[in-house]
């Protein structure tokens, strides 16, 4: 059954980022849904418009430290939703502006910057805890947010195994524990989804814990036909986080369903499991290891 027009709950639209590692599948997603009335996409004045910008989308050129501008971009547009697709290094300082700003606004919901493991109650120290510190920080200014919480990037498996290196399944441990593994294009498509067509009490301050495929890194091995390394060192560029988000998969952080507090997966069927998110999306078919990797 489609959805009307007329019971679409937010149809307009800021993305924050035009060029990173989601940005493309944001917009692109936001853009071809057909609740988005009004979508654009803010960027640094120093940043080109991306390739294969839609048509139906606004590139505007903002400082996030002027914050009188912001307010009036999000007002003149009647900004509802701002979507965060900006880069971990970038993330708490610029997304706080934005944030502030929003709220000044009238802007309904933020969706930080997650896409990837869950964050809730991660321990200071952890080089991802600002974006559960910047959950909190939403939350002071009463800025409703809505987090997406999405595994490992199907495209990032063979990253986390090393295979660029060696053309081998690289693995830390024993490599038994499941890792949730989502598209970039079912995760935006999620997004979309949900932000379009959910009621404001199931958005505001939710978090969405999506997986497209539950993998662990042997079955990764035998999916692909690859043989096992052990390791204790992920190999190739950029070996050091490689490996320290292969440690983390190790003890089972890599679900969607892990809890930092308990230090354990909650049960796969219960509102905080693992995928347990994807119901949202009734009748979509999510892609699997095969339809996104081919080694």
């Amino acid at each position: 059954m489609s959805t009307s027009s007329s019971s679409y709950t937010n149809t307009s639209f800021a993305v924050l980022g035009s060029n990173g590692a989601i940005s493309p599948y944001v917009i692109d997603a936001l853009s071809k849904h057909p609740g988005v009335k009004k979508l654009i996409v803010l960027s640094r004045p120093s940043s080109s418009q991306p390739a294969n910008f839609p048509a139906n989308a606004e590139l505007i050129p903002v400082d996030y430290n002027d914050h009188a501008a912001l307010v009036n971009v999000f007002t003149k547009h009647s900004t509802e939703v701002v979507v965060s697709t900006l880069p971990h290094t970038a993330t708490f300082d610029a997304q706080q502006k934005a944030a502030r700003a929003a709220k000044e606004a009238g802007v309904k919901f933020f969706v930080p910057s997650e896409y990837g493991s869950v964050t809730i109650g991660l321990a200071e120290g952890n080089p991802l805890a600002s974006k559960d510190r910047f959950a909190e920080f939403l939350k002071s200014i009463e800025l409703p947010y809505v987090r997406y919480f999405t595994g490992l990037w199907l495209r990032y498996v063979p990253w986390i195994i090393g295979y660029d290196d060696n053309q081998k399944v690289n693995v830390i441990g024993k490599g038994e524990s499941p890792i949730s593994c989502t598209a970039e294009e079912d995760t935006c498509g999620f997004i979309a989804h949900t932000l379009t067509t959910l009621p404001p009490s199931q958005l505001s301050n939710a978090h969405f814990r999506l997986e497209g495929d539950r993998l662990t890194i042997r079955q990764i091995a035998q999916r692909l036909n690859k043989p096992i390394n052990p390791v204790e060192v992920i190999p190739g560029p950029e070996s050091e986080l490689r490996t320290l988000v292969a440690k983390q998969y190790d003890t089972g952080a890599g679900s969607t369903g892990w809890d930092h507090g308990k230090q354990k997966e909650n049960p796969k069927d219960s509102e905080e499991g693992a995928g347990s998110a994807n119901k949202f999306w009734e009748g979509h078919v999510w892609k699997k290891l095969e339809d996104v990797v081919s080694l």
